[in-house]
């Protein structure tokens, strides 16, 4: 607020003080409602003087918030490995733990025995290799609760969850310390569930067949939960897959063809078949003309020379212009379930010829001019690129016309069709002769459909025993 002041003389000394101070009570008693000091001026023919009161209640506030927010105690809220356990908790594990052992003769459990123990303290009954192997047993044939407890201190006190607890078992002797599964670690895990589980029992008797039912089992894990595809099972990827749900699913289901994933009998059947079919010599190895026999050249061979190009064959165990087991599998899931979102990974990195990360016209021109020249041999009248072209287009609606990326594949609904269109002849004529919203799956649904890997293994499985019932039906009449 101004001040005006008329007739007034400004000195020095005690006159000025006295003027000053009137001045602010007066500023007081006219700004009552505000509460606010404002500057007082003072004017005189030899002399002018200021006087400025600072109002510092925001300094304070800011101080005073300062202050609070130093003495609040914020809870931990991220736990990258669970939230941990209390040590009460912990004692109380253990204590169950000691009695299950002073059960056994000279408290000393083997791997058979950990059945029980694995159950004591809450985790699925398959997990009893892991915690065998991480308390010792495979290094000295046994393992004493001594020998548990420090495995469970050291594990258990920095893991609290399913996902982190598994990695850290599976690597707790690594000299590395690391921090992923890879292909290895799996191997005694499946191999337990080949000698325990009773839906294998048939199986127990083929120690033949052990490895490749092992060997199958983790290369679909692998497929499945490795979406980084560098061969290495993170505790992130864990987490985000349905592995360890469908791993504890396998002691309450005794028929193993009831768990689709990953571990069924029937498709890791039908998977061998299918390669045993292409691997003439046997030596679980096929080459690109092994792989172009199978369904009857159904897949372009310039398919074929880019799977074996490098573009999905990879790994430090890979051999120049050879496939092995594991990667057949891969292939065979990739090219029955082309909807699978490591499938239409798959067949991308495939038809992006120059890996820039889109398939352009260029690269679906390439691999449509072999569907062509095939459709002109068989004569099948054909259809023209450009035509080709504008459906796909329309069928994906990419964000961009010229060029298709692997998000515009993953958001459309039928993938498989654009896929095989370029890919596998009898699938394109397939779709071709049929209304393509017929393949379309009710998202909405409560049943949860079939996928089509689960409809190729069971179709192609009835066939199988149905050749193999007629072929020893065959023996026993030429018998």
């Amino acid at each position: 607020m101004k001040l005006l002041m008329t007739n007034l003389t400004v000195q020095t000394g005690k006159d000025v003080k006295d003027i000053i101070k009137k001045d602010n009570e007066l500023i007081k008693e006219r700004d009552k409602e505000n509460k606010e000091l404002s500057p007082s001026l003072t004017t005189a023919t030899s002399t002018i003087t200021t006087v400025t009161v600072t109002d510092t209640s925001k300094d304070t506030k800011r101080h005073d918030a300062g202050k609070t927010l130093q003495n609040v105690n914020i809870p931990k809220f991220y736990y990258p490995y669970g939230k941990p356990i209390n040590k009460e908790e912990t004692e109380k594990i253990l204590d169950k733990v000691s009695k299950e052992f002073s059960k056994l003769e000279g408290g000393k459990a083997l791997l058979h025995n950990f059945g029980p123990i694995t159950k004591v303290i809450n985790l699925p009954l398959y997990w009893k290799s892991l915690l065998y192997t991480a308390s010792g047993g495979n290094k000295n044939g046994y393992v004493t609760f001594q020998m548990f407890a420090a495995m469970w201190r050291k594990v258990f006190s920095v893991c609290h969850d399913a996902a982190s607890r598994f990695v850290k078992l599976l690597t707790v002797h690594s000299p590395q310390g690391r921090d992923y599964v890879d292909e290895a670690d799996l191997i005694p895990l499946v191999q337990d569930i080949v000698e325990t589980h009773p839906g294998l029992t048939f199986l127990q008797e083929a120690p033949e067949f052990h490895s490749r039912y092992v060997n199958t089992v983790i290369a679909r894990i692998l497929y499945c939960v490795n979406r980084s595809w560098s061969g290495k099972i993170t505790v992130t990827e864990l987490r985000k897959s349905n592995f360890l749900s469908t791993l504890s699913l396998l002691e309450e289901e005794d028929d193993i063809n009831q768990v689709m994933d990953y571990f069924s009998y029937e498709h890791f059947y039908v998977i061998y078949c299918k390669f045993w079919e292409l691997d003439k010599d046997h030596d679980l190895l096929i080459d690109k003309h092994d792989l172009a026999r199978h369904n009857d050249h159904a897949v372009n061979s310039r398919t074929i020379e880019r799977i074996f190009s490098g573009a999905v064959i990879k790994g430090k165990n890979a051999l120049e212009g050879k496939m092995s087991y594991p990667q057949f599998v891969c292939f065979l899931l990739s090219e029955e379930d082309k909807r699978n979102p490591t499938s239409v990974e798959y067949w991308f990195r495939v038809m992006d010829l120059d890996g820039d990360g889109v398939i352009s016209m260029y690269e679906m021109e390439y691999f449509y001019e072999e569907q062509m020249q095939k459709m002109e041999a068989l004569g099948i009248e054909k259809l023209p690129f450009e035509d080709c072209l504008c459906q796909m287009l329309d069928l994906v609606r990419p964000k961009d016309n010229e060029r298709i990326t692997l998000a515009d594949l993953k958001n459309c609904k039928m993938t498989h069709i654009f896929f095989d269109t370029f890919i596998n002849l009898d699938k394109f004529l397939d779709h071709e002769q049929r209304d393509p919203f017929s393949n379309m799956r009710d998202v909405d649904s409560d049943i949860p459909e079939p996928t089509d890997w689960e409809r190729y293994a069971a179709e192609e499985y009835e066939l199988l025993v149905a050749e193999e019932g007629a072929n020893d039906q065959e023996e026993v009449n030429v018998g």
